[in-house]
């Protein structure tokens, strides 16, 4: 006799699936030269061009100190430019280099890969309902569709050209 479905924690489900993805994208992301929270941050730049380290934390809900070490690696590793404001040496503007712009590219496609993959697998009237039911269990739990993000008064001032980048193994305190 099976289990009723209804007696499974759905916690636990949702733990699974996302472990099933994340295990699904490591190789070609692992191609593109990055992982799964690199990938996030190459596509928030790829979609709303440079922005502060502050505001990538923002849009990503990761907490700034993560944002600002996680940026120094992916500098070394050539994948972004780390601008810092000759003004205020706390305020750093991140831009992707070529090399950071063509793993973004990869990621995306890695993504859209693996949703294709999905959406195949629901017809689409149940695809629907899923996307709402998700959608609202994910704002439900206090997220929001990062896509609607805008920017920050901070990241509207265009009047300033970016000044030298931050050499890679530059570290300081105040940065971020």
């Amino acid at each position: 006799m099976r289990p009723d479905p209804s007696s499974k924690p759905l916690l636990h489900l949702f733990l699974h699936i996302g472990r099933l993805l994340e295990e699904r994208l490591r190789e070609p992301l692992a191609d593109a030269g990055v992982h799964h929270g690199q990938g996030r941050v190459l596509d928030a730049l790829l979609h709303r061009g440079p922005m502060t380290v502050g505001a990538l934390a923002g849009g990503l809900r990761i907490a700034q100190p993560t944002a600002t070490v996680m940026t120094q690696r992916m500098q070394s590793a050539g994948l972004l430019e780390r601008w810092v404001d000759a003004r205020d040496a706390r305020r750093v503007t991140l831009t992707l280099t070529p090399r950071g712009s063509a793993a973004a590219r990869a990621v995306r496609r890695a993504w859209q890969q693996i949703e294709g993959e999905l959406c195949d697998s629901l017809p689409v009237a149940e695809r629907m309902r899923l996307r709402l039911l998700l959608e609202g269990l994910r704002d439900g739990l206090g997220g929001a569709d990062p896509r609607l993000a805008t920017p920050s008064e901070e990241d509207r001032d265009e009047t300033r050209p970016p000044p030298p980048p931050i050499q890679p193994g530059r570290r300081s305190s105040t940065l971020g």
